[in-house]
């Protein structure tokens, strides 16, 4: 309802750790609004321009008409790794590291929130991203395997 934050939100996966299978999702929503005391006290800062609040909180800051639901970047579920885990994965080449400043960031979330659909489940977002780290031949290599027709099975289910 418009009274509670409503309206339409569109929720990215953020990891397969309490996504939105789970009996308590975890909701996080990113955004760069500046120059409020109310949205600063509800929210902390991940990097240069991009903070961090709870969907609850980005509902009531949309409520309170200090933001709309286009000024979050929603996600579902979040990865996370026990001691070593992350270095065994970045060594195992599972999953990749790169430097990116705050600025960029947000223009390519921009972007995909603009035009991606969700049968796609994000794998169009993963391509492009390897792609613009200098990993395009593994992306192309792993592009329509069976986990990725999984995939898109599985938010076709559960998120259209």
């Amino acid at each position: 309802d418009e009274e509670g934050g409503g309206g339409k939100w569109r929720i990215w996966f953020g990891g397969d750790v309490q996504g939105l299978d789970s009996v308590l999702p975890e909701i996080v929503c990113l955004h760069s609004i500046q120059g409020d005391e109310e949205v600063d006290s509800v929210s902390g800062q991940v990097m240069k321009n991009i903070k961090w609040t709870t969907f609850n909180n980005a509902k009531a800051l949309v409520a309170a008409k200090k933001a709309t639901p286009a000024d979050f970047w929603t996600f579902a579920g979040y990865a996370g790794w026990g001691p070593d885990q992350l270095m065994g994965e970045l060594d195992r080449k599972s999953w990749y590291m790169c430097a990116t400043d705050s600025q960029t960031l947000l223009l390519e979330l921009a972007k995909q929130s603009a035009y991606t659909d969700p049968r796609d489940a994000g794998l169009d977002t993963w391509e492009l991203l390897m792609t613009m780290i200098g990993r395009a031949a593994t992306a192309e290599e792993c592009s329509g395997d069976f986990e990725d027709l999984m995939v898109k099975e599985w938010a076709r289910e559960n998120l259209l």
